[in-house]
C-alpha cells in the first residue's frame, strides 16, 4: 500500500462530480454512515460542497484487495459540532465513490 500526503483526486473536481444528489455515487456503508448520523443525500452534498484543501488527511492504494491503480482520499472536516471522516476511492474522477462518511 502506498500512502501520499496529497490528494490524488483534486478537490474541486471531486466537489464538481459531486454537486447534486444526481451525481453521488455513494457506497451502501457510506450511506448507512450518513444516515446514522442524521443526514440525508441533500445533506452530504452539502457536506462535500464545504470540503476544504486542509481538510485532506491522506491518499492511499486500496489494500483489500491490493490495487495500485484505484486511490482512496481520507477527509476530516468539522461540520455541525461534529469532526466528520470522509473516504472518496476511484481511480480516475469518472469512477470516484464516497466509501465512508461517519463520525470520526
Amino acid at each position: 500500500m502506498t500512502v501520499k500526503r496529497r490528494p490524488h483526486h483534486d478537490l474541486r473536481a471531486l466537489q464538481a462530480r459531486f454537486a447534486d444528489v444526481e451525481g453521488l455515487e455513494v457506497t451502501t456503508t457510506a450511506l448507512k454512515g450518513a444516515r446514522a448520523l442524521g443526514y440525508a443525500l441533500e445533506d452530504i452534498v452539502d457536506v462535500i460542497q464545504a470540503l476544504e484543501p486542509g481538510d485532506f488527511m491522506k491518499s492511499e492504494t486500496a489494500h483489500s484487495p491490493p490495487n495500485a491503480h484505484v486511490w482512496h482520499d481520507s477527509y476530516n472536516m468539522p461540520y455541525d459540532d461534529l469532526i466528520l471522516y470522509l473516504k472518496f476511492a476511484g481511480s480516475t474522477l469518472i469512477d470516484v465513490s464516497l466509501l465512508s462518511f461517519k463520525e470520526k
